[in-house]
């Protein structure tokens, strides 16, 4: 079956879980069982269980975390993608899971080195180790993909400057911003490219309120991850004025493409992003800004260049998925010796 990242479906997994799960702890004897969300919490249920085993999560954000991002951008109850509602109509009620689920897990991985402090300076009491998200570079390096190959899969990218946004289509992702950017370089060399599902009838709203172009707009909707490798790839500059991020997966994947990335600097994102150097940070909501750096960036091919060059040496070096299981690898090794 597929999954659904909604509550009533996340309900129901924990659930199952909590009835299910014993039988196969007893049939295989984990060692470390091994969550990969603290906001969904799959094995909420099971922590009130008396289990002989030990518990990890991965927490790339908090439901306080979460909730206060997307406030700074939208405070409008009614115009919050249906992901935002949920989390803000049964915020109580999840912050509380969330403060026992943490209270009975006793070892934690972070994606970065500010949201590990962040989670020590609010009272956890567990062992904390910092890991940052890392890629496959078997699939995601510039060097494997021709652009050839990715307008064969892309036609409406072929010959074009593109500037992307890839990401849910709600206000915390600064979907707005991007709309505005374009429509302050629609008459440039730069075509518009977004990528992603959520509120496609505000985005739509939006283009039509700061009338736009829509010749110079290409619409990807929803894009398999094994497809946005091309989508990067084709691009030349990477968009992503959010308004709250850990450590966004996102960029390491621009940046292993070659593709320049601006991104506002909120989280750990200046735990990827050297700024001026491996790419640029922006604050949150600062559009004037934005609209600078563009300027400079695409008006000289020469930064664009050292930008993707010092980049993609950065990812090489920090953020590959074989560093993140090695690192994974030894925090297991610790806990169990």
């Amino acid at each position: 079956g597929s999954a659904n990242n909604n509550f009533s479906y996340n309900f129901l997994f924990q659930l199952n879980l909590y009835k299910e799960f014993p039988k196969y702890l007893k049939r295989y004897s984990f060692d470390i069982v091994h969550s990969a969300n603290l906001v969904h919490m799959p094995d909420i249920f099971l922590k009130f269980r008396n289990l002989n085993t030990i518990f990890i999560v991965t927490m790339h954000t908090t439901i306080e975390g979460q909730v206060k991002g997307f406030l700074k951008s939208n405070k409008n109850f009614l115009k919050m993608a249906p992901s935002e509602k949920g989390s803000l109509i049964f915020y109580p009620y999840i912050k509380l899971l969330e403060t026992i689920y943490l209270k009975k897990t006793n070892y934690a991985i972070t994606v970065s080195n500010k949201f590990a402090k962040i989670l020590s300076s609010k009272g956890y009491k567990g062992s904390i180790k910092a890991i940052h998200n890392g890629i496959d570079l078997e699939e995601y390096n510039y060097r494997n993909i021709s652009l050839n190959d990715c307008y064969k899969k892309f036609p409406n990218f072929r010959n074009k400057k593109v500037m992307l946004f890839a990401g849910r289509l709600i206000t915390q992702k600064g979907i707005e911003l991007f709309v505005r950017l374009i429509k302050k370089f629609e008459n440039s060399d730069y075509h518009f490219a977004i990528a992603g599902k959520g509120d496609i009838k505000s985005l739509f709203k939006l283009i039509n309120k700061y009338k736009i172009n829509k010749y110079k707009i290409m619409f990807l909707g929803f894009v398999d991850n094994k497809d946005l490798k091309y989508v990067y790839r084709a691009s030349s500059i990477f968009v992503l004025p959010s308004y709250y991020e850990n450590l966004p997966i996102s960029i390491i994947e621009a940046m292993s493409m070659k593709c320049v990335c601006i991104a506002s600097n909120v989280g750990a994102v200046d735990e990827l992003i050297d700024n001026n150097k491996t790419g640029f940070l922006v604050n949150p909501g600062d559009f004037n800004c934005l609209v600078n750096v563009v300027n400079n960036l695409i008006n000289n091919d020469k930064l664009h260049k050292k930008i993707t060059e010092e980049a993609y040496k950065n990812v090489i070096d920090n953020f590959t998925i074989k560093k993140m299981c090695k690192e994974t690898l030894n925090f297991y090794e610790d806990i169990l010796k």
